[in-house]
């Protein structure tokens, strides 16, 4: 019956007409990809991988996961838009596109509440202060009072219209502090550099940074969350560190190409949730510092993070150039 099925979709397809129901059944047949848009080692690719190893067990086909870096992350984005929207290539976009850059630069011709289909928040990923071995204050509270005192003496690391970027900029104003902006093309390359000491902090995903905390490379002063992240429970919130106002957030969200039939869109979702209700893949993203989200109505999430986000953008008057 399902092969009759599969041949009758195929006749109406060459008649231009779909046929969700087969499609959904037969679904996927071959390999799949997830593009990112950032380059490999940061918190976006690192929860990318998790769940395409993940979806790829419970599926049976391969998830190719493809770097699609530039432009804070609109390269990428822009890549899955123009996408066949057969369920064959998804996007992990992250709070910069997804949010962000639409609120900084004007020209933006998207929406991702309006030009994709939303299916999973994939994780919060909570962002820590990061600071060098050459930074001498071992608490934010200090630190703050250094960087006070010293206007223009301190760098933060991070991607244009990047939550690293609004957060630090958001630092300054909250506290009358002046440290300079260096923009980076990803995190793991600004991980590195505060890790060398080129540069003094960044406010990193805890995903992307965790390894150079571990190992002393760099210390975390402060978390962002309600909680302590349970990759490292021995590091205060910013509420804690007393800046309760700094309550921005990053995070990642699984979508798909508008227009993939809603058969499609439902497994993915289903398959998706599921996987997150395996202790044992709970515990992975737990052990790298990925968060899950209490909130499943992703559209109605990614307009509540567009109007947090874009409210602190018009405060601050950040702008991006034409892309």
């Amino acid at each position: 019956m399902r092969k009759l099925l599969q041949r009758l979709c195929g006749v109406l397809l060459l008649w231009g007409i779909t046929c969700p129901a087969v499609l959904a059944q037969s679904y996927p047949t071959r390999n799949m990809e997830l593009i990112v848009p950032y380059g490999p080692g940061g918190s976006t690719d690192i929860v990318a991988r998790l769940f395409a190893q993940k979806l790829q067990e419970r599926l049976g086909q391969a998830f190719i996961v493809l770097n699609r870096p530039g432009a804070a992350g609109t390269v990428g984005l822009q890549a899955a838009m123009r996408a066949v929207p057969d369920g064959y290539t998804l996007l992990n976009s992250y709070t910069a596109e997804a949010v962000i850059v639409p609120h900084m630069l004007t020209t933006a011709r998207y929406s991702v509440v309006d030009d994709f289909e939303p299916i999973v928040v994939t994780g919060v990923v909570p962002v820590a202060l990061m600071v060098s071995k050459n930074v001498k204050a071992s608490n934010l509270k200090d630190f703050i009072e250094e960087m006070r005192a010293n206007p223009g003496k301190y760098s933060y690391a991070g991607g244009g219209g990047s939550p690293p970027h609004v957060m630090g900029a958001w630092m300054n104003k909250l506290k009358g502090l002046n440290v300079m902006h260096v923009p980076y093309r990803g995190g793991s390359q600004g991980i590195n550099d505060v890790v060398g000491g080129h540069i003094d902090m960044m406010y990193a995903g805890v995903a992307a940074g965790k390894g150079a905390i571990d190992s002393g490379g760099v210390r975390a002063l402060a978390v962002t969350g309600d909680k302590r992240s349970s990759a490292l429970p021995n590091v205060p919130t910013f509420k804690e560190a007393g800046v309760p106002e700094f309550d921005l957030a990053s995070w990642n969200v699984l979508l798909a190409p508008k227009g993939t039939p809603a058969p499609i869109l439902s497994l993915l979702r289903k398959e998706t949730l599921d996987a997150l209700k395996d202790p044992a893949f709970r515990e992975a993203l737990s052990r790298l510092g990925v968060e899950l989200s209490e909130r499943q109505d992703v559209r109605a999430f990614l307009n509540g993070e567009s109007v947090k986000f874009g409210r602190v953008v018009l405060e601050l008057g950040i702008t991006m150039g034409q892309q």
